[in-house]
């Protein structure tokens, strides 16, 4: 699983303390964000991070409520635009995200030396003009299994969060 969007100034996660390159301007690189280590194991992300992660990653869980009890889905998703969409069939989940439209998105992945988890919590609702299928249809957004997902949800978010952890030595990963 990529941790990372390819542009994202994420993409150097164990690059900390080394002096940035310079372009052939003289144009410094973006900074590297901060990172974890045994003196601040846990670091708060901030919004920007939190997206730059999302875009990143396609796999999470879905948080909805089934008859008032919490349910999680695996789910393949696109972040985009500043929402999140996810293409699904007919079924329990697609059902408690329209009964219930308070959702929550949980993904993580993990670097060499540590892990991150983002979780975006919103309001999901079930695109249906033509223009919003139209747009849907044309994101890279497909199915990874056969059965047959032919309803987008989007999610749009009012609050996202995350934290980058390090690891303990002995679950750090050797290059």
């Amino acid at each position: 699983m990529s941790e990372q969007h390819p542009t994202s100034p994420h993409r150097r996660p164990f690059m900390a303390g080394i002096t940035e390159p310079k372009l052939p301007d003289s144009t410094p690189v973006a900074p590297v964000p901060p990172l974890p280590g045994p003196e601040n194991p846990v670091l708060e992300l901030d919004p920007e991070e939190c997206w730059d992660l999302l875009i990143g990653t396609m796999l999470g869980r879905l948080a909805v409520s089934v008859r008032d009890r919490p349910e999680l889905y695996p789910v393949n998703f696109l972040a985009h635009d500043r929402r999140i969409l996810i293409r699904t069939g007919q079924g329990t989940k697609l059902a408690a995200a329209t009964v219930n439209s308070t959702v929550a998105l949980e993904a993580d992945g993990r670097s060499l030396h540590s892990f991150w988890s983002v979780v975006a919590k919103g309001t999901a609702r079930i695109l249906q003009t033509q223009a919003e299928l139209a747009r849907a249809e044309a994101m890279p957004l497909h199915p990874w299994t056969s059965t047959m997902k032919t309803t987008y949800v989007e999610i749009v978010p009012t609050g996202i969060s995350g934290r980058r952890i390090a690891l303990a030595e002995g679950f750090r990963l050797e290059r």
